[in-house]
């Protein structure tokens, strides 16, 4: 039987929405700042990942 949740413990969407964004953010910046890859490599890349989502998708 399932155990039941704490509700002390559940975070709610936009929480662990925020926390993902400040994750990515923060290593975004790393990379960018130690020269490992520029924020607008990212861009680019984001760009033909996404791309190639939209297209499997079809």
């Amino acid at each position: 039987m399932a155990e039941k949740l704490d509700p002390k413990q559940i975070v709610d969407f936009k929480e662990l929405m925020m926390s993902d964004v400040i994750q990515s953010e923060a290593l975004i910046n790393l990379l960018d700042k130690k020269g490992i890859i520029s924020k607008q490599e990212l861009l680019e890349e984001m760009k033909k990942v996404q791309a190639k989502m939209i297209k499997s998708k079809v």
